[in-house]
């Protein structure tokens, strides 16, 4: 079961995935919001959102699945 602080830094992950990033741009626009957080932890978080479908990965960059080109519905 996940914590209420893992469900939330999800949520803000997902809002900040609004516009594509890099990791290190992800990184520096949730760290304000969460002064804990490493990239190790972000990264560890952005690879399960891919396997469950909801986060893609091409080029580098970080986006929502389901936006942009190449997108499975």
């Amino acid at each position: 079961m996940e914590s209420v602080r893992e469900k939330r830094l999800e949520a803000l992950l997902l809002q900040a995935l609004g516009r594509e990033g890099t990791l290190e741009e992800l990184h520096a626009a949730l760290k304000p919001l969460c002064p804990g957080l490493t990239k190790a932890r972000l990264f560890a978080l952005l690879v399960r959102l891919k396997r469950e479908g909801k986060v893609a990965f091409q080029g580098g960059r970080f986006r929502l699945a389901g936006e942009g080109q190449g997108a499975d519905p």
